[in-house]
């Protein structure tokens, strides 16, 4: 065998908050250094969202807020907090990084868009022991083999990658997508007093069974949307974070209309957008849809491996919630462009829960499944 691949996205790790939705942290190092010990070429894929900068606060002086102008000095300090509270995670990696044969490849997405300041790139290497053995782009392109997050193919979630910055009072800030300032300015308040409630999908299931969720989500997001359009344009005419695009509004409405606030399928659209590239490539490898999805079509197959933060599905005839398995897609160079592929899950020891009882008191649950994934970052 000439190369293996491992490809995993969407962990999502935060700052060990209420709002870090990544315990898992026992299981994903020990995958890690399970692959870290190859003899041949190892490449570690990690496509897109392995950090939850966007639900991460920023914690300066003892006081957190969640800023929407974020600067390289946010950042780290946000990934200090990462760090902190995921150490074993964290040194797995630095273990991967010690075998000559092995790179990781950081693919950016819209949660860790901070991935594109020179400073966290530094810091990372620094942290993971390695200047070149690890990388950092939107994708990864090697062995007929193709990754990348999926915000792209997102219109309320997409970046412009020749322009991730923006400038405010002669500072660089990050210029993320319209829905992370949303989720910032306006939402993490509300991920906060329900923080296990948004772990759980499919969203029309958790809606249908707990109503108040839907109205307050209705009536914040009407609220933002009005003063996007009427007040924020004028009250911070200087503010290019709240300068929007135009086709901004008519997807909100179609949104509201349907009451659909989860992530658009996004494999039709990349279909569409890509057709000379799935020529070219016969595996594609996409994340950002929390969902396993599989299509293969005549030389090409396009996998979504599923997420690694805790996430729960909630069956709508037994109102029970059941955690969802890890998954990851390995695969086997033979030669070149010649390789076979598996999606293989990850041993998962959780029990189901009863929706109501979760729903009932959300803190005490969000505590016992962190003890039974064995996380001792801090939760609170």
């Amino acid at each position: 065998m000439k190369k293996e691949i491992i490809i995993l996205g969407d962990i999502e790790m935060g700052g060990g908050t209420l709002t870090d939705d990544f315990i898992s942290d026992d299981a994903l190092s020990a995958m890690i250094r399970s692959i870290s010990k190859n003899k041949h070429q190892t490449d570690l894929v990690l496509n897109g969202d392995t950090f939850d900068f966007l639900k991460c606060p920023y914690i300066l002086d003892g006081n957190k807020s969640f800023p929407r102008h974020i600067s390289e000095e946010i950042s780290l300090s946000k990934l200090d907090l990462m760090y902190t509270a995921h150490q074993l995670v964290f040194k797995a990696l630095k273990f991967f990084t010690k075998n000559k044969n092995n790179n990781i490849y950081f693919v950016i997405g819209n949660h860790d868009h901070d991935l594109y300041f020179p400073g966290i790139q530094r810091e990372l290497r620094r942290l993971l022991g390695n200047k070149r053995r690890v990388h950092f782009n939107l994708q990864y392109m090697q062995n007929g083999v193709y990754a990348e997050h999926g915000q792209q193919y997102d219109f309320l979630n997409s970046i412009n990658p020749n322009r991730p910055f923006m400038k405010h009072k002669g500072k660089k800030i990050l210029s993320i997508p319209w829905a992370s300032f949303g989720l910032v300015s306006k939402f993490m308040s509300m991920k906060e007093e329900h923080p296990f409630l948004e772990r759980i999908v499919p969203r029309p299931a958790l809606f249908a069974h707990h109503k108040s969720i839907v109205k307050k989500i209705g009536v914040r997001t009407t609220k933002y949307f009005l003063k996007s359009l009427l007040y924020y344009p004028v009250r911070y005419f200087y503010d290019p974070t709240y300068t929007y695009p135009k086709e901004l509004f008519r997807e909100f409405y179609r949104r509201f209309k349907d009451v659909h606030w989860d992530v658009d399928k996004i494999v039709d659209k990349f279909k569409r957008k890509n057709v000379g590239l799935l020529n070219k490539h016969r595996l594609v490898v996409l994340g950002h849809i929390h969902e396993r999805y599989l299509e293969e079509k005549g030389n090409w197959t396009i996998i979504h491996p599923d997420t690694w933060r805790d996430e729960y599905f909630l069956d709508a005839e037994s109102k029970v919630i059941n955690p969802k398995m890890k998954r990851y897609l390995q695969v086997l160079v033979k030669n070149n462009d010649e390789f076979s592929w598996e999606l293989k899950d990850w041993p998962n020891n959780r029990r189901s829960w009863k929706f109501k009882d979760v729903a009932a008191d959300e803190l005490k649950y969000i505590k016992l499944a962190a003890k039974k994934e064995g996380f001792k970052g801090f939760i609170g």
